[in-house]
């Protein structure tokens, strides 16, 4: 369970819990980078923990549009996007808030302020989030190079 200002936050009684998105704020930025950093640990588990840093938020985020999702006011999601690109760059839930919602709120959000068509990449290893996104409808393109690391969905 991730930590937010000392305090813990319990999944139990999520569904009666209002989930809410907004734009980030700079206060925002601390949780985000928890979640980021957590999140990223946990997504690709195949990467020595050692790698990511509670500082890559700020570098992965720059010149971005980031929405968070919250909980009785207490951050448990970001996403960001280039709105000039249309391109989600980071979909992060806190991971005791994952399977509830939280990102599908979160992608809802992003695309009602992007245009049509819409890219992401996600990690091939990832299939958690592969699958998120494919029975979200989004649609992985044929990859240009078989060793990409990375598949390319557009939605």
């Amino acid at each position: 369970m991730i930590l937010d200002g000392g305090h813990k936050m319990a999944r139990r009684g999520f569904q009666s819990r209002e989930v809410l998105t907004r734009y980030a704020t700079a206060d925002d930025d601390g949780r985000c980078a928890e979640i980021f950093l957590a999140g990223r640990r946990q997504a690709f588990p195949w990467r020595d923990a050692a790698f990511f840093r509670l500082g890559d938020y700020h570098d992965c985020v720059e010149g971005e549009m980031v929405w968070v999702a919250e909980v009785e006011g207490i951050v448990v999601g970001f996403i960001s996007a280039s709105l000039r690109d249309n391109v989600i760059h980071n979909l992060f839930i806190d991971p005791d808030w994952q399977n509830r919602g939280v990102g599908t709120r979160l992608l809802d959000c992003a695309l009602s302020h992007m245009r049509r068509p819409v890219q992401l990449q996600c990690a091939d290893r990832n299939e958690p989030a592969r699958a998120f996104y494919e029975r979200k409808g989004w649609v992985p393109e044929p990859p240009a190079d078989p060793s990409d690391p990375y598949i390319l969905y557009r939605k």
